[in-house]
């Protein structure tokens, strides 16, 4: 594929991700922009990325529900502090080596795809610092920027045909009338909403509602649904409060006293 040029809403990240690759760089791309995020290069490889846009691993295993919230805490406090959170995973069973790989390839690649389409200005590499925190679960091997990039760049074509039929990762999304797609899509999610929500990566997100919109089964609107107000009750004797005689606690606070 060719080059990312600056003109392009994705060259200036896409573009710089491509020279860390090609300079071998160890450390930490900033991205800031629409969205910020970061990317975390090993002698030129991808090993994991970041941004608040897309589901991480964490994400990816609660929210779909592959991994129970009990199990991913214990092994969270017992390995994450010393960096072998990967080792623990599969020390306990939870995941798999194949799972695992998976698993990280689609957080990072995710990552990159959804700080791509929100758009990036500025990038800024640094190397690695003592008091840097590692990835959670970084990606062995990772993935060469060249791969990377060209994967981001196919996706962003898929993403340009759907946001001409009105899906983009801001949109809101309604349910047809006898719609079989989830009752989570209620008018007031975004695709972005609905990744964290399902927990799957923010272009399988777009992917599974372009089906759904091209099926007629979902539309699409550039606002959310409003819910509507509650229906005034109209006052008349019968919905006002009723009065019962010797109930009122006013003779608690005011004694009664006889005539004189």
């Amino acid at each position: 594929m060719s080059e990312p040029t600056e003109d392009q809403p994705h060259g200036v990240f896409l573009g710089s991700l491509l020279r860390r690759g090609r300079d071998g760089f160890t450390g930490t791309l900033r991205a800031d922009g629409a969205v910020s995020g970061t990317v975390t290069l090993a002698e030129g490889r991808v090993i994991a990325a970041s941004t608040a846009v897309a589901p991480g691993p964490e994400s990816l295993l609660l929210r779909s529900g592959r991994l129970a919230e009990a199990d991913w805490t214990a092994a969270y406090t017992d390995a994450a502090p010393e960096g072998r959170l990967a080792e623990e995973l599969l020390k306990r069973g939870l995941l798999g080596e194949v799972s695992l790989q998976v698993l990280t390839l689609k957080a990072l690649t995710d990552a990159v795809f959804a700080m791509a389409i929100c758009g990036v200005q500025t990038c800024v590499a640094t190397p690695p610092s003592p008091d840097e925190l590692p990835p959670l679960l970084p990606a062995a091997p990772g993935l060469t920027t060249r791969a990377l990039a060209d994967e981001t760049t196919r996706r962003l074509a898929s993403a340009s045909r759907w946001a001409a039929k009105g899906l983009t990762v801001d949109t809101y999304l309604f349910r047809t009338t006898d719609s079989p797609a989830p009752a989570t899509i209620n008018g007031r999610r975004t695709p972005r909403d609905l990744a964290f929500l399902w927990g799957q990566g923010l272009y399988a997100t777009l992917y599974t509602l372009a089906d759904l919109l091209a099926s007629t089964h979902i539309t699409t609107s550039d606002s959310p649904r409003l819910t509507p107000p509650p229906t005034p009750i109209p006052l008349t004797p019968e919905t006002l409060p009723q009065r019962q005689k010797g109930t009122s606690p006013v003779n608690t606070f005011l004694p009664f006293r006889p005539p004189s």
